[in-house]
């Protein structure tokens, strides 16, 4: 059976019985991935980046919450000209600093590039260093200055990451005040033991970004950033300007000997290195790109570099003085790059997250891992991209945004580079999923045990969830899917139900878009499970019903794959998920279980596959032995000599009586006026028969009735046959057959329908209640129709049959729209377009499409009529479903002529004829003809 129980998980055998949640974490149990052929790759994911969108929107903005390290152990940098500011800082954030008031905060605004955050990070740094914050320190950009305002991290994105950040144990809440409360509990209880704490809000434009995230106790700290100054509640605010011109000057000394040890260039050249610093405006960022020009050019003085950066600044007059030295360094030190440097610097903000790892930056340029990492090395000593940890890189916001403006006037080949980029988190998302569900390394060298895998995960998070959404955007949803599997095992792993659950119903939704069947019941899986650890007994029960109902499509799927291998790993895996299903439904849904474990063995039966798929155990005797179906019980003798019948078990009694419906029933008789006694008669011994089914049979039970409803299946398709007949009478016969006799073949089907679901044969129900609603169709009767293909709906998204559910809500649409209800038949048809869409069914969903066409025609909403009938005609055509491309092309030529185009509609007219024409079917020639002659379209 395909399904494992992971090392360490707990044993299937000592769970909670079926039916009932278990107070411990469920067994961990997978399904195997599965999906037929490889890997389709994105042709053209062309990204187009600029300053205001450069990648797919994410479910929402990204939290990187990172740890603050100690001076020795934080990447080196130089980092001078601000000891005021700094002894200002440690002050407040020393634990011993006599603060009054609830709380403390160092807040240290100023524009950007003047040093906000080297400032923060540098004292945070020195501050856990010197052993002030037991209880942790911690790092988080709230992104307050993106360019879309959406993209500004929030508190209700920070409290989740924030709390694994400070080790907090246990599941997170699912709701964004219960993550609330865990926070400040958890701060309060650090406070309680003397163990402070000190966030670091990096970045922040209001005060709605940090109110929430304060502490409520002056024994943690917080140190803020902003280019503006915030009113927070006993804050500290240190307004930071630019530097002095000594700070300035040290900083270019002590920066340039750190880059090149040894050099005096500065000391020789005094005054050019004054002129040098105001022409950088005494910015720290244009600073340290200035130096580290110098370094890279031994042969340049600070004077000649000085005039470079007047001439550069002279084409920049429009800026104001700070932006305008901070982009004059930015130029200068692009035109001293190489060319395959150049192009790593353009092509960094491709990447969806914040910071990208030297692998990932090898893949974006398509080199060598080694030759990437001497390249970004390079950028860093260029100090235009700056070292975030151990093989990890990121720009300083001012610089991606040059690099973008850049990467517009070059025309990189973006597109090729992101689906490298995406190709490659993928890749590493899929090695990471393997290793967690194992614990051992895979054939993928890159992580070893289960343990780099999650450091891998939470180091890159923030970038998967962004290449998530990037490649959703594109509509990759199986790339999509797959990085985010790993996501899901990566919270199921630590159970982190609240994140789980999120991750799971995000992978459904891809998976559903993929048209991966496999891994929407792996996403459905997951689901259930993230709601049986979170204890959410109700929801997982309804998850679970949702799994085992959605086996359907998995079961359909395995019917119809050429490769019997593929069959099975299908058939595997959706008897797995029933298991896992019965697991919690236990008694409760019997037979639902019992009837996709019938469906997968006559599935399994009709594929010749083995007999291990077939359902075990023994039925029940069907009655005695040796009688035969269509005569009923013998006579036998007793010892005394007289005859008696024997006692006859009640579905022999039941098939009876059917088979009396079957045989008293008349010819039909269309024209008649009265309704025939016989008919009645017969009616009366289908009702018996029916009555003698049992409401609540036991799934084992029902293929002893099977005969019964097959019989009674058999006398409502005997009552249907009139319709045809009363049609080809004429219009008399035809409303006599609609008026009062559909009626009474309308209740023959309810009994056989009925019959059906007392065994528990939805497939059968589905069939019958379709027959019927195709005959109330043909005769005219379109209100019934719409009340049958209503039940037939109902039963199709009872079992899962989402190509079912769609047919049936297109039907309906159909009739409405003959009704001329325009609004309803275009509320019933979009329904149906998503479900036959997302059960890859292009030539029904054509049809529903071709229905909101006619329906916006009918409306006069013709720009929309256009719209709808070009998407229908595309799928008909790309389905080579004929009759539903000559009705596309009908609508299409009325929308055509309705907004001025005659020509086109003319066309669109004359390639629905000759359509019509190759399906050789007289009754679509003939309306075809009809129509077209109708609208005055020739048909020659």
């Amino acid at each position: 059976m395909s399904m494992e129980v992971s090392e360490g998980a707990e044993d299937p055998s000592h769970s909670a019985a079926p039916g009932t949640m278990s107070t411990v974490h469920p067994p961990r149990v997978r399904l195997e991935a599965f999906a037929p052929g490889g890997r389709a790759v994105q042709a053209a994911r062309d990204l187009y980046v600029s300053e205001t969108h450069h990648h797919g929107r994410p479910a929402g903005p990204l939290a990187v919450v990172e740890p603050v390290l100690p001076t020795d152990e934080a990447a080196a940098e130089v980092f001078v000209g601000r000891s005021a500011e700094t002894r200002d800082v440690l002050a407040v954030l020393d634990p011993t600093h006599g603060a009054t008031g609830m709380v403390v905060a160092s807040s240290v605004a100023g524009l950007a590039g003047i040093g906000k955050t080297a400032l923060a990070r540098s004292c945070a740094a020195e501050a856990v260093a010197r052993g002030w914050y037991a209880g942790g320190a911690v790092f988080v950009d709230l992104d307050g200055y993106a360019p879309d305002p959406t993209d500004q991290v929030m508190p209700e994105h920070v409290f989740a990451p924030m709390l694994h950040a400070l080790g907090h144990q246990g599941p997170l809440d699912a709701s964004v005040a219960g993550q609330a409360a865990q926070y400040h509990r958890l701060l309060a209880e650090r406070a309680a033991e003397r163990r402070p704490v000190l966030l670091v809000l990096d970045n922040a434009s209001s005060s709605a970004q940090i109110a929430d995230l304060m502490p409520r106790s002056r024994v943690h700290r917080t140190l803020i950033t902003s280019r503006h100054t915030l009113a927070t509640r006993g804050s500290r605010t240190l307004e930071l300007g630019t530097l002095t011109p000594v700070g300035a000057r040290a900083l270019v000394a002590e920066q340039l000997v750190f880059l090149s040890p040894d050099d005096s260039r500065t000391r020789l050249d005094v005054q050019g290195t004054e002129r040098l610093c105001h022409l950088c405006g005494h910015l720290p960022l244009a600073l340290h790109i200035a130096t580290a020009l110098l370094a890279r050019d031994p042969d340049l003085t600070p004077g000649a570099l000085a005039d470079e950066l007047a001439r550069a600044q002279h084409r920049l007059d429009v800026l104001d003085d700070g932006e305008r030295a901070v982009r004059a360094a930015f130029e200068l030190s692009y035109r001293r790059l190489t060319p395959d440097q150049a192009l790593l610097f353009r092509l960094m903000p491709l990447n969806p997250g914040p910071h990208i790892a030297t692998d990932a930056a090898a893949r974006l340029i398509d080199r060598a891992e080694d030759e990437a990492a001497r390249l970004i090395r390079e950028l860093a000593r260029a100090h235009v991209v700056e070292r975030a940890g151990t093989g990890v890189w990121r720009q300083h916001d001012l610089m991606r945004a040059y690099a973008i403006e850049l990467l517009g006037r070059e025309r990189d080949a973006q597109g090729e580079a992101s689906n490298r980029l995406i190709e490659h988190y993928i890749a590493m998302a899929a090695a990471a999923l393997s290793t967690l569900n194992t614990g051992t390394a895979t054939a993928s060298p890159a992580f070893r045990a289960a343990e780099d895998a999650l450091a891998w995960c939470d180091r890159e998070q923030s970038n998967l969830q962004a290449a998530i959404s990037m490649a959703a955007t594109f509509g990759d949803g199986d790339g999509a899917l797959r990085i985010q599997e790993a996501l899901i095992a990566v919270h199921a792993h630590r159970h982190q139900t609240a994140e789980w659950e999120a991750a799971a119903r995000s992978a459904v939704v891809f998976a559903r878009e993929a048209k991966d069947y496999p891994g929407r019941s792996r996403a459905l899986h997951e689901l259930m499970l993230a709601l049986e650890s979170a204890g959410r007994r109700e929801e997982a029960l309804a998850a679970a019903e949702d799994l085992l109902r959605f086996q359907y499509m998995i079961i359909m799927a395995a019917l119809q794959v050429e490769r019997i291998a593929e069959c099975r790993q299908l058939l595997e895996h959706a008897r797995a998920a029933v298991a896992e299903s019965e697991r919690l439904l236990g008694e409760d849904k019997r037979r639902f279980v019992h009837m996709r474990r019938e469906d997968i063995s006559r599935v399994a039966k009709a594929r010749g596959l083995d007999e291990s798929f077939q359902e075990p155990g023994p039925r029940p005797a069907r009655g005695l032995a040796g009688i035969p179906k269509e005569h009923g019980p013998r006579a036998t003798r007793s010892r005394a000599g007289a005859a008696t019948a024997p006692p006859r078990s009640p579905h022999e009694e039941a098939a009876t009586w059917a088979r009396k419906a079957l045989t008293r029933l008349p010819p039909a008789r269309p024209h008649a006026g009265d309704f025939d006694p016989y008919a009645g008669e017969s009616q009366k011994a289908a009702r018996r028969a029916l009555a003698l089914i049992p409401e609540d049979l036991e799934p084992e039970e029902a293929e002893d009735w099977r005969e019964v409803c097959d019989l009674l299946a058999r006398y409502a398709a005997k009552r249907l046959t009139g319709g045809e007949e009363a049609r080809y009478r004429g219009r008399v016969a035809e409303l006599t057959w609609t008026d009062r006799t559909l009626p009474h073949v309308a209740a023959a089907y309810d009994i056989a329908v009925r019959a059906y679901e007392r065994i528990g044969e939805p497939a059968a129900q589905a069939r019958l209640l379709a027959d019927f609603a195709r005959e109330c169709f043909q005769s005219g009767d379109y209100t019934r129709a719409i009340r049958y293909q209503g039940q037939v709906a109902d039963v199709a998204m009872a079992v899962g049959d989402e190509a079912g559910h769609g047919e049936a809500l297109s039907a309906i649409a159909h009739a409405h729209l003959l009704l001329k209800n325009h609004e309803k038949a275009v509320r019933f048809a979009e329904r149906a377009l998503t479900l036959l869409t997302y059960a890859n069914r292009p030539g029904a969903a054509s049809r529903a499409l071709t229905t909101v066409a006619n329906a916006r025609h009918g409306q006069n909403r013709h720009a929309e009529a256009l719209s709808a009938a070009l998407n229908a005609e595309a799928l008909a055509r790309s389905a080579n479903d004929l009759q539903g491309h000559v009705a596309a092309l009908l609508v299409l030529g009325l929308a055509q002529r309705a907004t001025g185009s005659a020509e086109d509609a003319s066309r669109s007219w004359r390639a629905a004829l000759l359509t019509s024409r190759r399906v050789r079917d007289p009754y679509l020639t003939r309306e075809t003809a009809a129509f077209l002659t109708s609208v005055g379209h020739p048909l020659t």
